[in-house]
Protein backbone atom coordinates (compact mmCIF):
# COMPACT_ATOMS: atom_id res chain seq x y z
CA UNK A 1 0.00 0.00 0.00
CA UNK A 2 1.41 3.06 -1.09
CA UNK A 3 1.73 5.70 2.33
CA UNK A 4 0.12 9.12 2.58
CA UNK A 5 1.80 12.16 1.49
CA UNK A 6 3.05 14.20 4.64
CA UNK A 7 0.63 16.34 6.10
CA UNK A 8 0.77 19.76 6.81
CA UNK A 9 0.60 18.95 11.05
CA UNK A 10 3.74 16.57 10.10
CA UNK A 11 5.67 19.22 7.84
CA UNK A 12 5.52 21.86 10.59
CA UNK A 13 6.48 19.12 13.41
CA UNK A 14 9.55 18.81 11.57
CA UNK A 15 10.14 22.41 10.59
CA UNK A 16 13.07 22.53 13.46
CA UNK A 17 14.98 19.72 12.24
CA UNK A 18 14.29 20.63 8.34
CA UNK A 19 16.27 24.23 8.66
CA UNK A 20 18.85 22.79 10.58
CA UNK A 21 19.52 20.36 8.33
CA UNK A 22 18.91 17.38 10.75
CA UNK A 23 16.18 14.96 8.85
CA UNK A 24 17.11 11.61 6.98
CA UNK A 25 16.98 12.43 3.26
CA UNK A 26 13.65 11.05 2.01
CA UNK A 27 11.91 13.25 5.07
CA UNK A 28 13.89 16.26 3.44
CA UNK A 29 12.51 15.81 0.22
CA UNK A 30 8.95 14.76 1.52
CA UNK A 31 9.73 18.36 3.22
CA UNK A 32 10.47 20.16 -0.14
CA UNK A 33 7.72 18.44 -2.16
CA UNK A 34 4.65 19.49 0.89
CA UNK A 35 5.96 23.19 0.53
CA UNK A 36 5.84 23.19 -2.80
CA UNK A 37 2.31 22.06 -2.95
CA UNK A 38 0.54 23.16 0.33
CA UNK A 39 -1.38 26.19 0.10
CA UNK A 40 -1.57 26.72 3.61
CA UNK A 41 0.99 28.86 5.18
CA UNK A 42 4.30 28.15 6.51
CA UNK A 43 5.44 30.75 8.43
CA UNK A 44 7.19 29.23 11.05
CA UNK A 45 9.94 27.75 8.80
CA UNK A 46 10.69 31.33 7.65
CA UNK A 47 10.86 32.14 11.43
CA UNK A 48 12.60 29.52 12.26
CA UNK A 49 15.22 29.77 9.34
CA UNK A 50 15.68 33.47 10.36
CA UNK A 51 17.33 32.34 13.58
CA UNK A 52 20.63 32.37 13.45
CA UNK A 53 21.15 34.77 10.31
CA UNK A 54 19.51 36.89 12.98
CA UNK A 55 21.75 35.95 15.61
CA UNK A 56 24.77 36.57 13.31
CA UNK A 57 23.63 40.17 12.12
CA UNK A 58 22.63 41.30 15.78
CA UNK A 59 26.47 40.47 17.17
CA UNK A 60 28.22 41.41 13.62
CA UNK A 61 26.24 44.38 12.93
CA UNK A 62 28.52 46.32 10.29
CA UNK A 63 31.13 44.33 10.58
CA UNK A 64 33.71 41.83 9.08
CA UNK A 65 33.24 38.00 9.77
CA UNK A 66 36.74 36.43 11.21
CA UNK A 67 37.65 33.30 10.05
CA UNK A 68 38.04 30.79 12.71
CA UNK A 69 41.35 28.98 13.36
CA UNK A 70 41.77 25.86 11.28
CA UNK A 71 42.22 23.66 14.20
CA UNK A 72 38.93 24.97 15.71
CA UNK A 73 37.31 24.76 11.97
CA UNK A 74 38.42 20.97 11.65
CA UNK A 75 37.05 19.75 14.81
CA UNK A 76 33.79 21.26 14.20
CA UNK A 77 33.25 20.14 10.94
CA UNK A 78 34.69 16.37 11.86
CA UNK A 79 31.92 16.40 14.53
CA UNK A 80 29.17 17.60 12.46
CA UNK A 81 30.13 14.69 9.86
CA UNK A 82 30.28 12.12 12.69
CA UNK A 83 26.54 10.56 12.19
CA UNK A 84 26.23 11.40 8.57
CA UNK A 85 25.37 8.15 6.85
CA UNK A 86 28.73 7.06 4.59
CA UNK A 87 28.86 8.29 0.96
CA UNK A 88 28.13 4.77 -1.11
CA UNK A 89 29.43 5.45 -4.95
CA UNK A 90 25.86 4.86 -6.57
CA UNK A 91 23.85 7.92 -6.97
CA UNK A 92 20.29 8.86 -5.34
CA UNK A 93 17.85 7.48 -7.58
CA UNK A 94 15.52 9.92 -8.72
CA UNK A 95 11.56 9.84 -6.89
CA UNK A 96 9.29 9.67 -10.36
CA UNK A 97 6.18 10.14 -8.52
CA UNK A 98 5.08 11.83 -5.81
CA UNK A 99 7.64 11.17 -2.24
CA UNK A 100 5.77 9.20 0.16
CA UNK A 101 6.18 10.32 3.86
CA UNK A 102 7.79 7.48 5.92
CA UNK A 103 5.73 4.86 7.62
CA UNK A 104 4.74 4.95 11.62
CA UNK A 105 7.27 2.20 12.00
CA UNK A 106 10.27 3.99 10.67
CA UNK A 107 8.84 7.50 12.37
CA UNK A 108 9.29 5.68 15.78
CA UNK A 109 12.77 4.69 14.57
CA UNK A 110 13.80 8.21 13.72
CA UNK A 111 12.66 9.45 16.30
CA UNK A 112 14.35 7.37 18.89
CA UNK A 113 17.72 7.90 16.52
CA UNK A 114 17.10 12.24 16.73
CA UNK A 115 16.77 12.06 20.53
CA UNK A 116 19.86 10.33 21.30
CA UNK A 117 21.70 12.84 18.74
CA UNK A 118 19.53 16.09 20.21
CA UNK A 119 22.54 16.87 22.40
CA UNK A 120 24.82 16.51 19.81
CA UNK A 121 23.05 18.73 17.44
CA UNK A 122 22.78 21.50 20.78
CA UNK A 123 26.64 20.98 20.58
CA UNK A 124 27.09 21.79 17.17
CA UNK A 125 25.02 24.88 17.01
CA UNK A 126 26.70 26.22 20.32
CA UNK A 127 30.31 25.71 18.19
CA UNK A 128 28.50 27.94 15.38
CA UNK A 129 27.53 30.64 17.76
CA UNK A 130 30.87 30.03 19.66
CA UNK A 131 32.67 31.28 16.07
CA UNK A 132 30.29 33.95 16.04
CA UNK A 133 30.49 35.59 19.38
CA UNK A 134 34.46 34.87 19.80
CA UNK A 135 34.68 36.26 16.08
CA UNK A 136 32.86 39.38 17.35
CA UNK A 137 35.41 39.49 20.63
CA UNK A 138 38.11 39.44 18.29
CA UNK A 139 36.86 42.30 15.94
CA UNK A 140 35.99 44.00 18.86
CA UNK A 141 39.39 43.85 20.23
CA UNK A 142 40.66 45.03 16.42
CA UNK A 143 38.43 47.68 16.55
CA UNK A 144 39.90 49.33 19.95
CA UNK A 145 43.55 49.01 18.44
CA UNK A 146 42.29 50.84 14.82
CA UNK A 147 40.77 53.42 17.28
CA UNK A 148 44.37 53.61 19.56
CA UNK A 149 46.12 53.99 15.79
CA UNK A 150 43.83 56.17 14.75
CA UNK A 151 44.56 58.88 17.61
CA UNK A 152 48.48 57.67 17.86
CA UNK A 153 48.30 59.13 14.35
CA UNK A 154 46.57 62.08 14.98
CA UNK A 155 49.12 62.83 18.04
CA UNK A 156 51.58 62.53 16.05
CA UNK A 157 50.40 66.00 13.50
CA UNK A 158 50.05 67.57 16.89
CA UNK A 159 53.63 67.25 17.83
CA UNK A 160 54.99 67.57 14.58
CA UNK A 161 53.30 71.08 14.40
CA UNK A 162 54.15 71.80 17.97
CA UNK A 163 57.96 71.33 17.35
CA UNK A 164 58.05 74.40 14.63
CA UNK A 165 59.40 77.50 15.46
CA UNK A 166 56.68 79.43 17.37
CA UNK A 167 54.34 77.10 17.64
CA UNK A 168 51.88 76.86 20.77
CA UNK A 169 50.15 74.23 22.28
CA UNK A 170 46.88 73.00 24.01
CA UNK A 171 45.19 70.68 26.25
CA UNK A 172 41.86 69.91 25.76
CA UNK A 173 40.08 68.75 28.99
CA UNK A 174 36.42 67.56 29.14
CA UNK A 175 33.90 70.19 30.53
CA UNK A 176 31.13 69.44 32.96
CA UNK A 177 28.87 66.70 31.64
CA UNK A 178 31.12 66.36 28.28
CA UNK A 179 32.44 63.16 26.94
CA UNK A 180 35.94 63.34 25.35
CA UNK A 181 39.64 64.78 25.72
CA UNK A 182 42.36 65.56 23.60
CA UNK A 183 45.36 67.88 22.96
CA UNK A 184 46.44 70.37 20.09
CA UNK A 185 49.41 72.67 18.48
CA UNK A 186 48.73 76.29 17.00
CA UNK A 187 50.81 76.74 14.06
CA UNK A 188 52.67 79.50 12.89
CA UNK A 189 49.58 80.79 10.80
CA UNK A 190 47.36 80.17 13.57
CA UNK A 191 45.98 77.52 12.78
CA UNK A 192 45.08 74.59 15.19
CA UNK A 193 46.37 70.78 14.40
CA UNK A 194 44.09 68.70 16.77
CA UNK A 195 43.91 65.01 17.96
CA UNK A 196 41.06 63.98 19.37
CA UNK A 197 39.32 61.27 21.69
CA UNK A 198 36.48 59.39 23.24
CA UNK A 199 33.96 61.73 21.19
CA UNK A 200 30.56 60.87 20.74
CA UNK A 201 29.60 60.27 17.09
CA UNK A 202 27.55 63.01 14.90
CA UNK A 203 24.48 62.20 13.32
CA UNK A 204 22.43 63.88 10.97
CA UNK A 205 23.36 67.61 10.47
CA UNK A 206 25.09 67.59 13.41
CA UNK A 207 28.60 69.08 13.49
CA UNK A 208 31.52 69.60 15.89
CA UNK A 209 32.73 73.10 15.78
CA UNK A 210 35.81 74.50 16.50
CA UNK A 211 36.11 77.82 18.01
CA UNK A 212 39.23 80.52 18.85
CA UNK A 213 38.69 82.89 21.75
CA UNK A 214 41.02 85.77 22.39
CA UNK A 215 40.54 88.02 25.27
CA UNK A 216 36.70 89.84 25.43
CA UNK A 217 36.88 89.17 21.58
CA UNK A 218 33.71 87.36 20.17
CA UNK A 219 34.56 83.09 19.47
CA UNK A 220 35.71 83.01 15.97
CA UNK A 221 34.54 79.79 14.53
CA UNK A 222 37.54 78.35 12.76
CA UNK A 223 36.06 74.95 11.14
CA UNK A 224 33.32 71.90 11.10
CA UNK A 225 34.16 68.49 11.40
CA UNK A 226 32.35 65.21 11.81
CA UNK A 227 32.96 62.35 14.31
CA UNK A 228 32.39 58.96 13.24
CA UNK A 229 31.66 55.94 15.82
CA UNK A 230 35.17 55.98 16.72
CA UNK A 231 35.26 58.97 18.52
CA UNK A 232 38.64 59.01 17.22
CA UNK A 233 39.02 62.42 15.01
CA UNK A 234 42.35 64.51 13.40
CA UNK A 235 41.55 67.84 12.72
CA UNK A 236 43.16 70.40 11.53
CA UNK A 237 41.41 74.55 11.37
CA UNK A 238 41.81 77.53 9.47
CA UNK A 239 44.43 79.57 10.05
CA UNK A 240 43.09 82.49 12.31
CA UNK A 241 44.44 85.03 14.88
CA UNK A 242 45.71 82.73 17.51
CA UNK A 243 47.96 84.27 20.00
CA UNK A 244 49.03 82.81 23.37
CA UNK A 245 46.45 82.52 26.09
CA UNK A 246 44.11 82.21 23.55
CA UNK A 247 40.84 80.03 24.08
CA UNK A 248 40.36 76.54 21.67
CA UNK A 249 37.21 75.40 22.27
CA UNK A 250 35.35 72.77 20.85
CA UNK A 251 31.50 72.50 20.78
CA UNK A 252 28.58 69.96 19.46
CA UNK A 253 26.69 72.15 17.35
CA UNK A 254 22.97 71.39 15.22
CA UNK A 255 24.35 72.09 12.13
CA UNK A 256 27.83 73.30 10.45
CA UNK A 257 28.29 77.03 9.95
CA UNK A 258 27.39 78.74 12.45
CA UNK A 259 29.18 81.83 13.63
CA UNK A 260 28.38 82.09 17.22
CA UNK A 261 28.43 78.70 19.43
CA UNK A 262 24.72 77.63 20.06
CA UNK A 263 25.70 74.06 21.51
CA UNK A 264 27.33 72.92 24.32
CA UNK A 265 31.29 73.22 24.75
CA UNK A 266 32.74 69.46 24.71
CA UNK A 267 36.32 69.90 25.18
CA UNK A 268 38.17 73.46 25.75
CA UNK A 269 41.62 74.61 26.54
CA UNK A 270 44.19 77.62 26.67
CA UNK A 271 47.21 77.92 23.82
CA UNK A 272 50.74 78.02 25.53
CA UNK A 273 53.89 78.40 24.22
CA UNK A 274 56.22 75.29 25.16
CA UNK A 275 58.07 75.43 28.40
CA UNK A 276 61.33 75.83 26.70
CA UNK A 277 60.43 78.64 24.63
CA UNK A 278 59.73 80.54 28.54
CA UNK A 279 63.73 80.10 29.15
Amino acid sequence: MTEPRMSHEQALDLAPLYVLGGLERDEEAAVREHLATCPLSHAEFEELGGVVPALIEAELDGLELVEPSAGLRDQILAAAAADRPAATAAPMPQASGPIAFPSAEERTARAERRRTSSFDWALRIAAVLAIVVSGAYALSVQGQLDRSKAFDQAVAAVVDAGSQPGAKTVVLATQKDQHGAGIGAVAADGSVVLALRDLPATSGQQSYTAWVIVGSAAPVNVGDFSVDASGVRAFTTKPADTPEGAIIAVTLEARAGNSAPAGPIVVAGQAAAPPAANG
